[in-house]
């Protein structure tokens, strides 16, 4: 039998309206009160009803608008996007929609000109890929000051405002880099680290966090150089080329993978695949491909997908019911794939890609 507000106002003492405001953060209300009304409802696993929700929503026709910081499609993306896609598809009955809008590639400029046109296309919250630029941070903190719902996703701006980030904790992805590449190569490491582009902030962290574990933990493993890539596969193949004629004695890589075919490609074609060691983040076709081949000894994932689906369902969980995100940063888990799990991300990718 359906759990009813009446039911837990009875339970807690109160009047329904009471248990509805404190379900629903609304009013003033004492905090134990709420708390007290709160776990009955957890403890009797309430659910509102949907119908009457349905109702209500569509009524306010609301919007999300989800953002990116990138026009040029990779493997990565695919898979946030197929994410986002899913959380649309579920709540698509409940009258609210979800509008992507995609940026020339790190490119401040238009990620502030797209934020301004979510707006004025009547978006009641934003998900953003935020390019890590002040200008992007002081709009985006003026929005929240006004209390208008912004979710940070796969990237975080330093020191700004948000309702919630859903994303990589990166200092943790680089730390456990650190940990697989002593390893593989526990002596003698010779590492050249490539980056994605560091206007996302993101990157920064695990570049640091990596560094920061090799020194403390591994100092036999010795990190050359940090090389920021484009996301551009000729501009990456030659930084690659030139990082490798700098540093031709290197045995270790790091490798962005999905986001840059031409690093890896560089790579493979001077050679190096067959006396050095790589690790890669992230999923795609040829990443697969080399692990299989054992030309990569392992991927660090960050469930892209999830990613996607988790920002849309948390402002939708905001602009229905009014309910605060449960962690300000919403860390998804990070898979570290080998040849013989593979099976897992091909399920999961099948599951997201077939909305």
């Amino acid at each position: 039998m359906a759990v009813t507000i009446k039911r837990i106002a009875e339970l807690a003492g109160v009047s329904t309206g009471t248990v509805d405001r404190a379900l629903h953060n609304r009013g003033r209300i004492d905090p134990k009160v709420a708390q007290r009304i709160k776990q009955i409802a957890e403890e009797l696993n309430y659910q509102p009803n949907a119908v009457a929700k349905s109702l209500s929503i569509r009524s306010r026709n609301l919007k999300i608008a989800v953002i990116l910081h990138i026009q040029t499609p990779n493997a990565y993306f695919d898979d946030v996007i197929a994410g986002i896609m899913r959380g649309k598809e579920e709540i698509r009955d409940f009258g609210i929609a979800v509008d992507l809008y995609r940026c020339t590639d790190f490119d401040p400029a238009c990620q502030l000109t797209l934020i301004d046109k979510a707006l004025e296309d009547g978006a009641n919250a934003i998900a953003i890929v935020p390019i890590h630029n002040e200008k992007i941070k002081q709009r985006l903190d003026a929005l929240r000051a006004e209390n208008f719902p912004v979710v940070f996703l796969t990237n975080i701006i330093e020191n700004a405002n948000y309702l919630s980030f859903v994303g990589c904790d990166y200092r943790l992805s680089g730390k456990i880099t650190a940990g697989l590449l002593n390893m593989i190569q526990p002596k003698d490491g010779r590492l050249l680290m490539f980056s994605p582009s560091f206007q996302m902030y993101g990157h920064t962290l695990r570049a640091q966090g990596l560094q920061t574990q090799l020194e403390r933990e591994y100092p036999d493993i010795r990190l050359q150089k940090i090389v920021e890539l484009t996301g551009d596969d000729i501009r990456d193949y030659r930084i690659t080329q030139n990082a490798l004629a700098e540093y031709p004695d290197t045995n270790l890589f790091v490798c962005p993978g999905a986001s840059s075919s031409g690093n890896l490609q560089a790579i493979m074609d001077l050679g190096y695949l067959e006396r050095s060691k790589v690790i890669c983040y992230d999923y795609s076709e040829k990443i697969d491909t080399m692990i299989r081949n054992r030309q990569i000894h392992a991927a660090i994932t960050q469930c892209p997908q999830e990613q996607g689906y988790l920002a849309v369902k948390t402002l939708f969980d905001y602009l229905s019911a009014e309910k605060m995100p449960a962690f300000r940063n919403n860390y998804v888990r990070m898979r570290i794939l080998l040849k013989e799990n593979l099976s897992e991300i091909e399920r999961v990718r099948a599951e997201y890609h077939q909305i």
